[in-house]
Parts: C-alpha cells; sequence; structure tokens
C-alpha cells in the first residue's frame, strides 16, 4: 500500500500503483511516501521513479548502529524501532526512513499509531499543512514521541492501581486484589516491563537518530523546524528518565510481590504442620 503527502496537504492520501503511472508527477511532487506492507512491484517502482535504493527487511532489522544511520550519496537512511499494536503485548518493529533534500519514504511492515494518524485530520489534535519534506519528517517524530509518552503514562496509571491492590489495607481492596491474585499480578507486573522495554528501546533509537537528522539537514532547516527538533531532542531525554523511573517501580512491585507470595506459601506450611501435629495427637 502507498500513501502520499503533497505540499499543502494536512494527511496522506492512499494512491494505487495504477494512479502513480497514470501520473508521475504525483510521486515527485510528493513531501512524503509511505509504503505500508508494499509489494515487490510497489518497492521497484518507487525506487527506479526516485533513483534511490529502498532497504529490504533483513536490512531494516540490522541491530548495528552504523548499518541503521548512514548516508550515502547525498542520501540519508535512518531507521528506528516504532511500538506496534498488532500483538497482544505491544511489540517493537523497525521502520526505515530514506531522506533526500525534496522529500523522504518510509518503509514499514507493521501498523505504527503515530503513523496511522497521518491518515485524517479527525484523528490529530493539532493540524497544520505541510510545505517541506523536513517538516513533515520531524512533525512524524513528534508523534512518536507523543505515543510513547502517552503509553508510559497508561503504564504508570496500571501501576498505581497494582500498587494498591498489593499493599491493599481496606477491606474492599483486600477483596480486590484475593479475587485478582497475587500470581495474576505477577504476570500484569511482566507484561508491563515488557512494554516499557520495547518504549524504552524506542526511545533510545530516537535520541541516537535525531543528532543523526540534525547534523546532515540541520542547515536547510526552518527556523521553527529547528526549533521543535531541539525541543523534541528534550522531549525524548525526560521520557528515557521516565521510564527508568518506572523500571525500577516495576522491580520494587515484583519483588514485594514474590515476598507476599512467599509469606502466604509459609503461613499455608506453617497452619498445614499444626494440623498434622493434631491429627497425629488425636
Amino acid at each position: 500500500m502507498i500513501h502520499l503527502l503533497r505540499p499543502g496537504d494536512d494527511s496522506y492520501k492512499t494512491v494505487s500503483l495504477e494512479d502513480l503511472r497514470a501520473s508521475k508527477s504525483l510521486l515527485h511532487e510528493a513531501l512524503w511516501i509511505d509504503l505500508f506492507q508494499p509489494t515487490e512491484e510497489e518497492e521497484k517502482y518507487v525506487e527506479k521513479a526516485l533513483g534511490v535504493d529502498l532497504p529490504s527487511p533483513e536490512e531494516m532489522n540490522e541491530i548495528a548502529e552504523s548499518s541503521r544511520l548512514f548516508e550515502e550519496n547525498g542520501v540519508l537512511y535512518l531507521s528506528c524501532w516504532l511500538l506496534c499494536l498488532d500483538t497482544t503485548i505491544p511489540q517493537n518493529s523497525s521502520v526505515s526512513f530514506v531522506l533526500t533534500p525534496n522529500r523522504f519514504v518510509s518503509i514499514r511492515h507493521s501498523d505504527h499509531h503515530a503513523i496511522r494518524i497521518f491518515s485524517s485530520t479527525r484523528n490529530r489534535l493539532q493540524t497544520r499543512r505541510f510545505h517541506t519534506g523536513e517538516g513533515v519528517f520531524v512533525d512524524l517524530l513528534d508523534n512518536v514521541a507523543g505515543h510513547v509518552a502517552s503509553m508510559l503514562r497508561l503504564v504508570e496509571q496500571d501501576l498505581n492501581s497494582l500498587s494498591e491492590e498489593i499493599f491493599a489495607e481496606q477491606k474492599a481492596q483486600q477483596k480486590k486484589a484475593q479475587k485478582l491474585g497475587l500470581k495474576r499480578i505477577v504476570q500484569r507486573l511482566g507484561k508491563r516491563n515488557a512494554v516499557v522495554a520495547s518504549l524504552r528501546e524506542s526511545s533510545v533509537s530516537l535520541s541516537t537518530l535525531m543528532p543523526f537528522f540534525y547534523g546532515f539537514a540541520g542547515e536547510r532547516l526552518k527556523p521553527h523546524v529547528a526549533e521543535q527538533l531541539k525541543s523534541l531532542e528534550r522531549d525524548i531525554n525526560s521520557l528515557r528518565q521516565y521510564d527508568a523511573a518506572l523500571s525500577s517501580e516495576i522491580n520494587f512491585l515484583l519483588d514485594s510481590t514474590v515476598g507476599l507470595i512467599n509469606f502466604e506459601q509459609n503461613q499455608s506450611i506453617k497452619i498445614l504442620s499444626v494440623a498434622a501435629v493434631l491429627v497425629a495427637l488425636i
């Protein structure tokens, strides 16, 4: 599937390969070309039309930073990890960006909230019309950071709820904790830990991507876009501190829950021991 965002637009539109062949100007006028689960034919057409190489799925999943952030013949190749919601437990998948002075191409094989919200102005809290590829790209990164922040906030709210249940003192809370069960709480903490780990990986990849991008494109960025990027870098650093604090909270709650499970087991063993003694005396 191919999405295009053209100058003056505030959201991308879906186009077919037949549309592009009928009007070649569609591709060359676009500020952003989003390839979502593209077919081999779509990839080859875009590569030939723009004269750039697009990374393969294997190249997109490279771990080494030198393979994920590099420049070749004036074209920037950037890859980062973004959270996708296609699985029961949200996981990261790699998204690659190929940036030229006039436009950029994104290649992805999974759905991501931060990109999906560009499909309609109704999905976005703030809308504006774009006139440069760099402006779209930085706004996209801003939406990614916003989604990371929202997910971390949801995790924090859930941890607050779990904390009340683990350390319940009031009768209503105790009943709720007993109904949930300490082992189920451990499972929930494990899932939240996996989400935080994925969000941390996404934040780290963004924190390395943005300085690299600015080093090559900073001089041609419009002042307001450059300022947005600098503000975004500060936000990402704050998010990394935020997820570190949540990781510590998860570890504390996990240790406390395991301790309570051990305490309950010891109490049960004591009761059984006393019962066994009484049975023996009778």
